[in-house]
């Protein structure tokens, strides 16, 4: 009875499905671009029919025209509105969950990937689950079925088998090279040859992977990234395609990309005015050391020596509190706070020693 009230209070604590929803305009053009065989009308009714069982999920009864194809399109679908508005609901989240568990009893064999690799990192799961999961992965591998090569290398990489993980991407991209989820995987090995791959990068791999991935991909976080690397990349060979790239990726919202921008304008482009506006927007939306100290130069270059000194003395007010935090409480810090400080503080120094004439021409 008290599974009973709970399911019922949960139940009625849900908004109504189409309130969470994008408008019908938007959901078409997402069937649309998804390829979706199923019109509107009948796409509702799935979701409906889902949504509203969500706490009695044996309740839950399908159209007979609904495949598990469907199923997995349409939790795909709502990835996506997650990944556009860069907002978690935590009703459409839960109705993309039980998609997938409604797809894999149907069989279909992307959604019994999915939730194996979740059982088999899940401290809760129990012996027998986690046999079992271990047991559907090794049937999906013998059968070459391109996702669980995909899963496999996302979970080596999060454990730092970074060498692992790109064999298993590897293997998925000798399955599948041409879809989205490729570009995925093309983005994640670009960034292992551009990044992680030992004893040096490989940059013509990591250059052949980002161009693969902005290919076939959709401008999602991963593809994104993949031209925040191009731009890197380009930086010293093709600056105007750099500068491309990286618009691109911070026209998403890439922070990383706004200092880039700015020395890019700054030293290569001798575009000041415009390099002083990617710095004040990574200062403004990251509190960007980088982008704080390329403040601190573009005013120096355009002799500005009110604002310069502004900036000047941010940066020793900010060194001055980084001194104090490490050498005081260092073994009260978070680890990655502490790496954050101590990486910070060491640009901080450097940005002291190389600037010391124009600091003292400003101080004149």
């Amino acid at each position: 009875m008290l599974t009973i009230s709970r399911r019922l209070a949960l139940t009625s604590a849900r908004p109504t499905l189409i309130s969470i929803l994008p408008k019908k305009k938007t959901i078409n053009r997402l069937l649309f671009d998804n390829d979706s065989r199923l019109v509107y009308k009948k796409v509702m009714n799935v979701l409906t029919n889902v949504y509203d069982n969500l706490d009695k999920p044996e309740e839950i009864r399908l159209p007979k025209y609904a495949t598990h194809a469907d199923l997995m399109m349409l939790r795909s679908i709502l990835y996506d509105i997650r990944s556009v508005t860069k907002s978690v609901n935590r009703n459409l989240v839960d109705l993309e969950n039980e998609l997938v568990e409604q797809a894999a009893e149907l069989g279909n064999n992307d959604a019994i990937a999915m939730l194996a690799f979740e059982a088999i990192q899940e401290k809760s799961t129990s012996k027998d689950d986690y046999e079992h999961a271990n047991s559907l992965i090794r049937q999906l591998s013998e059968a070459k079925h391109p996702l669980v090569f995909k899963l496999a290398g996302d979970l080596a990489f999060s454990k730092n088998f970074h060498e692992q993980a790109a064999k298993y991407w590897q293997e998925f991209l000798e399955l599948e090279n041409n879809t989205i989820l490729a570009s995925h995987v093309y983005s994640n090995l670009g960034a292992y040859y551009y990044h992680y791959l030992s004893p040096r990068p490989d940059l013509k791999k990591a250059k052949l992977c980002f161009d693969k991935a902005i290919q076939f991909g959709e401008l999602d976080s991963h593809i994104v990234k993949a031209h925040y690397y191009l731009g890197q990349l380009y930086t010293i060979t093709d600056p105007e395609l750099s500068r491309y790239h990286l618009q691109l990726s911070a026209s998403r919202g890439l922070q990383e990309s706004f200092p880039s921008l700015g020395f890019l304008e700054l030293n290569v482009f001798n575009n000041i005015p415009k390099a002083i506006e990617w710095f004040k927007l990574g200062v403004e939306s990251s509190s960007d050391l980088s982008c704080l100290i390329g403040q601190f130069d573009a005013h120096v270059r355009s002799g500005n020596s009110i604002n310069a000194l502004s900036i000047l003395a941010n940066l020793e007010a900010l060194r001055a509190k980084l001194d104090r935090v490490l050498n005081k409480t260092p073994q009260k810090l978070p680890a990655k706070y502490k790496e954050l400080a101590e990486t910070n503080f060491l640009l901080l120094n450097t940005f002291f020693s190389t600037r010391q004439n124009d600091i003292a021409n400003l101080r004149v």
